[in-house]
């Protein structure tokens, strides 16, 4: 277990987008913020004007506030699961070609190391401690977030209460982690691949990451005029697939205009634990995993060192 841990920790050291991209979003969100609070001067809500907003206030309930909230929790938290899943995948297929492009797989493996060890080391950070990582900034920038908003809309007495409303921000949480281990567990299969290819490749990882799913597709169509391999592929890789398989709720989530309002009170009424561990696809994707996983041990314990 300590080898273990000080893997992990060598791949922390060298990989610093674990922690500088969901930062630089952090940065990016609440430099925004800032900017839409204090130096414009008029707030909007779907482009509506302020007479059409005047009879929505009087529609407005406090089940519509925490509903207001809980969204907007939930884009917030949306935006660094989403760059997660490009920073683990980017990572990923560079993580064990890295090492023998630099030749420093000649030192790790004089080292009292195992394949396995290594191998699953790197699933770890990408898996693991890359989506923990950006869940804690995303909560830090949700916190930040309503700090500025708290301070422009001091003055709206309708909020009051709202805005950090223990259970809506308990949800909110819940939903983040929850959507955090479903992430890892949706994109095993991806992250597989990328780790399989990365042990492999002779150049260019990603290439030969994209390129073969794109071929596949690619070949169905034009033999069979169907596309149901690049809906497959397309739905592992989207975040739209994970939240299909993790959410319930496929309607309309928020519907907006001077007349009505629909807005789910808290983001934990969308949660669907028991349709995503149901799920054959969930499952199947497993599989598929740790069979990549597998494979990407095996050739690293077999292959020539040299790149």
């Amino acid at each position: 277990m300590n080898k273990f841990l000080w893997l992990v920790r060598r791949e922390l050291w060298e990989a610093r987008s674990v922690w500088v991209a969901p930062a630089m979003l952090a940065a990016v969100v609440i430099g925004c913020t800032l900017i839409a609070a204090f130096f414009t001067g008029t707030l909007s809500l779907q482009g509506m004007g302020p007479e059409s907003a005047a009879k929505l206030h009087e529609k407005m309930t406090p089940e519509h506030l925490d509903g207001f909230v809980s969204l907007t929790l939930g884009v917030i938290g949306s935006l660094f699961l989403i760059l997660v899943m490009f920073t683990q995948f980017m990572y990923a297929v560079d993580a064990l070609y890295g090492e023998r492009r630099d030749r420093g797989i000649l030192f790790w493996k004089s080292l009292p190391l195992s394949d396995a060890e290594t191998v699953l080391s790197k699933l770890c950070v990408a898996l693991v401690v890359m989506p923990v990582v950006a869940a804690g900034i995303a909560l830090a920038t949700q916190i930040t977030f309503f700090a500025i908003a708290s301070a422009k809309l001091s003055s709206v007495e309708l909020l009051q209460g709202h805005l950090w409303s223990p259970a809506v921000w308990g949800g909110s949480l819940l939903t983040l982690l929850y959507l955090t281990v479903a992430g890892s567990v949706w994109y095993l299969p991806v992250v597989g691949w990328c780790l399989l290819v990365s042990v492999w490749a002779p150049r260019s990882p990603l290439m030969y990451a994209t390129l073969p799913p794109i071929g596949l597709a690619l070949a169905e169509y034009i033999t069979l005029r169907s596309h149901h391999l690049w809906t497959l592929f397309l739905e592992r890789v989207n975040y739209g697939g994970l939240l299909s398989h993790a959410l319930g709720g496929h309607g309309t989530v928020l519907a907006i205009d001077d007349e009505h309002m629909q807005v789910p009170r808290t983001l934990t009424e969308l949660l669907r634990p028991g349709q995503f561990v149901g799920s054959a696809a969930v499952w199947a994707g497993v599989a598929v995993g740790a069979g990549l996983i597998a494979g990407a041990i095996w050739l690293r314990r077999t292959r020539d060192e040299a790149a």
